[in-house]
C-alpha cells in the first residue's frame, strides 16, 4: 500500500534525536519493513544544522513554513517581547498557519496520485489531516502520544483559551481510528465525545534488533570515565514531568550505601542547568556523567552500561497518560528497572518480577528499590533477562504497525463495499 504519514508538529524534527522523533521513524521504518511505500510529510527535519540526520525508511517530503506565516508569527511574538510579556500565542498562531499551508501543499501533491490511507501523528491544531483525508476519500488513523490541549496549559501555557481544546476533538471526531498510546489517553478521547469502538490503545515499543541484551562495550565505558563501580542511569529528556530534578536526591541517598556509586545521564533539555546546580550543592557533580542527546542508535550500548535504569516519574496532577519510551527500551536490553508506580508503567512491569517500582515520588523507597539491586546481582540478572524476554514478545514497532495495517486494510475494504452515494 501507499501511506502518507503526516507529522505536521514543528516541535519534532523527524530526523533528530528526541523521543517523538524517533516514534516517527519506526513506525515508518516498520511500515517499509511490511513491503509498504511510505512518503514522510513534516515541517522540520533537524533541530540543529549541525545534527547528522537520520536515516529514515520513506519518501521525504520537507513542507518549510512559509516565509510570510514565519514573518506574522515573530510580529507577535516582538510585540509580547516589547511589552515584558511571556505567552505561548506566536507558538500556537504559528501552528494555525502552518496547518493551512499543510493543507494546501498536501492536496497539490496528493490529489492525482492518491495514497491507500494517511497515517497522522496528533498535533495540537492541526485539522488539515483531517481535511486532506476527507477530501481525497481516504481513510485516516491518528496516532495521539498526549492529551494536547491539556498538556499544552500544563506545561506551555494556553494563549487561546478553550480553541486548542476544541481543535483536538474537531480533528480526532473525523479520524476512521484513532491509536491511542495508553489507556488513560483512550479515557480522554472518549470523554471528548468519540466513539469508543474507533479507539484502540497500542503503547510504545522497540526495535529488537537494536535493543536487545548484549555484553558491555568496555571502550564506551572507558569514554565515559566509569570503571568498575556500580552505575544508576536515565535516558531521556531533562524536563519537569519526567521526574529528572529527583535524580540528585536519589543519588545522594544511594551514594550513602554504595560509595562508589556513579550516575549516567543521557540526554538534554531545560532542567540541565539546575540538575548541574543541585549536583554541585550536594557535593555529587563528578559522580554524574552528562552524555548529552545521544543518536538513536547508540542508546542502547550506554543503557547496556546501566546496573538499574531510572523511571522516577514524580506525582502528577493529572492522570498518566505517558508510554514511556524509555521504559520498553531498558527492559529490551535487559537492565534492571526502577520505576514509578503509575500509568502503563504499571502495566508493564510486575514488581519483583521483570522490574521494581516504588510510589511516585517517593525518594527513600526508590533508594531503597536501587539498594536492593545493587546488593543482589543475580536479582538483576533475572529481572533483565525476564523483562526483555516479555518486551520482544508483546511491544515491537513492527507489531504497533501491523495493528495499524490490519485496522487500514478493514476501512479500506469497508469504504469499497459501502453502496455508492
Amino acid at each position: 500500500m501507499k501511506i502518507l504519514y503526516v507529522c505536521s508538529d514543528a516541535g519534532i524534527p523527524v530526523l533528530g534525536r528526541k523521543g517523538a522523533s524517533i516514534h516517527v521513524r519506526e513506525m515508518v521504518g516498520a511500515f517499509a519493513r511490511a513491503g509498504h511505500q511510505v512518503v514522510l510529510a513534516a515541517p522540520v527535519l533537524n533541530k540543529s544544522p549541525w545534527e547528522t540526520p537520520a536515516d529514515v525508511d520513506a519518501n521525504l517530503l520537507h513542507l518549510r513554513p512559509a516565509a510570510s506565516a514565519q514573518s506574522v508569527v515573530q510580529h507577535v511574538r516582538d510585540f509580547f517581547q516589547q511589552l515584558g510579556l511571556e505567552s505561548s500565542l506566536p507558538g500556537e498562531l504559528r501552528r494555525m498557519l502552518y496547518n493551512r499551508e499543510m493543507e494546501s501543499e498536501l492536496m497539490r501533491r496528493f490529489d492525482a496520485d492518491r495514497p491507500d490511507f494517511i497515517y497522522e501523528r496528533a498535533a495540537l491544531y492541526a485539522i488539515g489531516g483531517a481535511i486532506v483525508a476527507q477530501a481525497l476519500g481516504v481513510p485516516r488513523l491518528v496516532e495521539l502520544n498526549a492529551p494536547l490541549a491539556v498538556e499544552q496549559a500544563a506545561y506551555r501555557g494556553n494563549g487561546l483559551g478553550e480553541l486548542g481544546a476544541k481543535a483536538e476533538q474537531w480533528a480526532l471526531a473525523r479520524a476512521d481510528a484513532v491509536l491511542a498510546v495508553s489507556s488513560a489517553l483512550r479515557d480522554h478521547v472518549v470523554e471528548l465525545g468519540i466513539d469508543p469502538a474507533k479507539v484502540h490503545v497500542v503503547p510504545n515499543g522497540v526495535n529488537p534488533d537494536l535493543f536487545h541484551p548484549a555484553p558491555r562495550d568496555p571502550s564506551l565505558r572507558d569514554r565515559l570515565g566509569l570503571g568498575e563501580e556500580p552505575v544508576l542511569g536515565f535516558v531521556g529528556g531533562l524536563r519537569p514531568w519526567h521526574g529528572t530534578e529527583l535524580l540528585p536526591d536519589v543519588l545522594a541517598r544511594v551514594a550513602a550505601r554504595h560509595p562508589g556509586v556513579r550516575l549516567v545521564i543521557a540526554g538534554d533539555g531545560p532542567l540541565r542547568a539546575e540538575l548541574l546546580r543541585s549536583l554541585g550543592e550536594r557535593g555529587l557533580a563528578g559522580r554524574v556523567v552528562f552524555t548529552g542527546a545521544v543518536a538513536h542508535q547508540e542508546v542502547p550500548a550506554v543503557i547496556r552500561q546501566f546496573d538499574v535504569a531510572l523511571a522516577p516519574y514524580p506525582a502528577l496532577d493529572h492522570p498518566f497518560y505517558f508510554s514511556p519510551l524509555k521504559l520498553f527500551e531498558y527492559m529490551a536490553c535487559g537492565v534492571p528497572v526502577v520505576a514509578a508506580n503509575c500509568g502503563q508503567i504499571a502495566e508493564m512491569i510486575r514488581d519483583g518480577e521483570t522490574g521494581l517500582l516504588h510510589p511516585p515520588g517517593d525518594l527513600d523507597a526508590l533508594a531503597d528499590a536501587c539498594d536492593a539491586l545493587l546488593r543482589n546481582p543475580k536479582k538483576r540478572l533475572l529481572l533483565g533477562e525476564r523483562a526483555a524476554q516479555f518486551v520482544r514478545a508483546n511491544f515491537t514497532w513492527d507489531r504497533n504497525a501491523s495493528r495499524a495495517l490490519e485496522l487500514a486494510r478493514g476501512l479500506i475494504e469497508s469504504r469499497a463495499a459501502a453502496p455508492a452515494r
